[in-house]
């Protein structure tokens, strides 16, 4: 191939974040082409083919001419059409680029269309959903679905996961909030001091009202305290002036994915065969149970042959206990769903109201619900995460930010719309531990949606059906083993 010019590479570059590793760069008459490079199988041959796809030519400017989508498949225009705004997205990024002499970034969710919102919203709900009823939501045919999901996993960094109900495996949730009187302490050091503490699942330093927000899930209030104890004896902590505050929360929307230690600590609750104990009891977790646990916070599309395999269990083993997982008796896995890696935001935004008037503050009741649930159409949830603190009695809500000016814009919303409260605003200045979960769930399966139709404040509306329904199965808690 000729000498690639320095612009035309960059674009290229920028092509590959956007659409994912699978397109190629070829110099065809006198020109820069991009082909997507896919394959099929060819029952003739017995194996699969490769097949390449021309997207279009890049300019020595560095500018991308799509291809034009003359006497093209109607199903070839449609994965087409959904990428068209994204490479004008990107011609105008790289003239600015020329213009300013800054450097360019490629914002792989900055450009959406309706296809991604309906995709991602989907997977968000059920991560498993089969390709017929996924076709039928999103008006994808069947047969595009692969080639798109795989576009929208390399666009938007998608990972498959699960949301957990850890209260009924026999763990409460808490959040512990710090604030520092002297400086802060060395942010490596406070890494170390929360890597190590498989109970801590997100830890956030902030500016504002607190430093550090800790989320933290637990057997019991000793277990927190003994675990609160090493955290500031920590050589980060240990000789550092701060305040300490924890509180056991609610979870109203959304939820803070788990990490792996937190499995270590499940593990110790798996069912085992003793003298005293010969046999499981209902409310027991069993080996597979804890095998698809931990595999779906990993990968929630990963296939139950793959799990019964990989832990040596007899076929359907892995089915048998998703079922009995999901079910409205255990109510454990609440969903499989998806996290967004690669979120286009400028940062987090966490806002904290106290509830000083509980009457006044119920009376507005309705209204903050209808707000929460009532957001505009996006790729992701106007907010990732609201939980209700004990004490004090209030709420904090997690969000992303996305341009200058909107967690004022937020934090007055929730002043003018909730009576009898106060409230302060943070930013998230940095994650060392953990991760905050983005995603799109529809809100009308949402707490709020459900309470409002209770109360008749709001009028039924059609839900999209997901394939959410599980087979039933007898209802039982897992027992605390403390």
């Amino acid at each position: 191939m000729a000498d690639i010019p320095e612009k035309i590479k960059r674009t290229f570059e920028a092509l590959k974040t956007a659409y994912g590793s699978y397109i190629e760069l070829k110099h065809l008459n006198k020109r820069f082409c991009v082909f997507e490079a896919t394959s099929r199988y060819n029952a003739e041959i017995g194996r699969s083919k490769k097949i390449s796809h021309y997207l279009g030519w890049i300019t020595d400017d560095g500018l991308m001419v799509p291809a034009k989508q003359r006497n093209k498949p109607e199903s070839l225009r449609i994965i087409e059409e959904n990428y068209m705004e994204r490479i004008s997205n990107l011609n105008q990024k790289l003239e600015h680029e020329s213009k300013t002499g800054k450097n360019f970034y490629i914002t792989p969710t900055g450009t959406i269309n309706e296809h991604d919102v309906k995709l991602i919203t989907a997977l968000s709900m059920n991560s498993r959903i089969p390709y017929k009823t996924l076709s039928k939501i999103t008006k994808i045919p069947v047969k595009n679905l692969p080639y798109i999901i795989k576009r929208a996993e390399s666009e938007f960094g998608i990972k498959y996961t699960e949301e957990i109900n850890v209260t009924n495996l026999g763990f409460s949730k808490y959040f512990i909030l710090v604030k520092f009187i002297d400086a802060m302490p060395d942010p490596n050091g406070l890494k170390n001091a929360f890597e190590s503490e498989e109970r801590v699942q997100l830890a956030m330093l902030t500016k504002g009202a607190y430093d550090i927000i800790i989320y933290c899930v637990v057997e019991d209030n000793e277990v927190l305290t003994n675990m609160l104890d090493r955290i500031r004896k920590s050589a980060a902590l240990k000789d550092v002036a701060s305040k300490w505050f924890m509180t056991p929360v609610e979870e109203d929307y959304g939820f803070i994915p788990l990490r792996d230690g937190f499995f270590n600590l499940l593990e110790k609750r798996v069912w085992r065969r003793t003298k005293e104990h010969p046999r499981p009891s209902k409310s027991d977790l069993r080996h597979r149970e804890y095998a698809v646990l931990k595999e779906f916070n990993s990968n929630s599309r990963i296939s139950f042959a793959e799990i019964d395999k990989k832990y040596q269990m007899p076929y359907g083993s892995a089915k048998n206990a998703y079922e009995r997982l999901s079910g409205e008796g255990a109510n454990i896995i609440l969903r499989p769903t998806i996290s967004i890696q690669k979120p286009n935001i400028k940062y987090n935004g966490i806002i904290m109201i106290d509830i000083l008037n509980k009457g006044r503050f119920l009376d507005t009741r309705d209204a903050h619900h209808k707000y929460v649930i009532g957001e505009p159409e996006s790729t992701l949830n106007r907010f990732s995460y609201i939980c209700d603190f004990e004490t004090p009695d209030g709420i904090m809500y997690l969000f992303p930010i996305y341009k200058d000016g909107q967690l004022d814009d937020v934090q007055r919303d929730l002043n003018g719309i909730l009576g009898g409260i106060k409230s302060d605003c943070m930013i998230v200045s940095d994650i060392p531990i953990g991760s905050i979960n983005y995603r799109k769930f529809d809100n009308l399966y949402s707490i709020q949606y459900e309470g409002l139709l209770r109360r008749k404040s709001i009028e039924p509306k059609e839900r999209v059906d997901y394939a959410l329904h599980a087979r039933k199965v007898s209802k039982r808690i897992f027992k605390q083993q403390v």
